[in-house]
């Protein structure tokens, strides 16, 4: 099987944010490249995380090369809260960043208890990014899925409850003299 047919059955859509908004972190060409490996992938520049872009796309990638490695972990917890607030199942995010495992440890838990997807790749490690994302964008996939069996188990749970009221009052209707 090629990578081309991983995701031929559908567009990727990608949201890339800055986290610099002044500077331009990344050959948007050379990431669409290997993004390109997956299938046909869509890549949307989004100038905030608060928007709709944002909250419907199938991976957000963040540029953050230029944060601090020190300001790292704070910089994380605010971006976790960002995403947060989209009030939807997290989407997953590439962030762009050249950060030492170390320097993350105080981050990992926090982000393992909540269950967001994220992944850091150093810019020198760009040719990673096809298989990264498509972790990702299944683990988005299965999450979404489970989002609709839950739905569905709670429409069926309703309609359950529901006929068994109303057999309840057929009883009680034919039990009366």
């Amino acid at each position: 099987m090629s990578t081309n047919s991983l995701f031929a059955d559908r567009r990727l859509r990608v949201s890339y944010w800055s986290a610099e908004a002044r500077l331009v972190d990344i050959d948007s060409l050379t990431l669409e490249q290997h993004l390109k490996r997956l299938g046909e992938v869509k890549v949307t520049p989004v100038k905030s995380l608060d928007g709709p872009e944002a909250a419907n796309c199938d991976l957000l990638i963040i540029a953050a090369q230029k944060i601090d490695v020190m300001d790292f972990p704070q910089w994380l917890v605010g971006l976790r809260g960002r995403i947060l607030a989209l009030g939807t199942i997290w989407t997953p995010a590439m962030i762009l960043a050249d950060i030492p495992f170390e320097s993350l440890s105080e981050m990992l838990p926090v982000a393992v208890q909540d269950n967001w997807y994220f992944d850091i790749l150093a810019p020198a490690h760009m040719t990673s990014l096809p298989i990264r994302v498509a972790n990702l964008v299944r683990i988005h996939d299965h999450l979404q899925e489970l989002r609709r069996y839950s739905a569905a188990l709670e429409d069926v749970s309703a309609k359950v409850t529901l006929l068994e009221g109303q057999m309840l009052q057929l009883r009680s209707r034919n039990q009366t003299p």
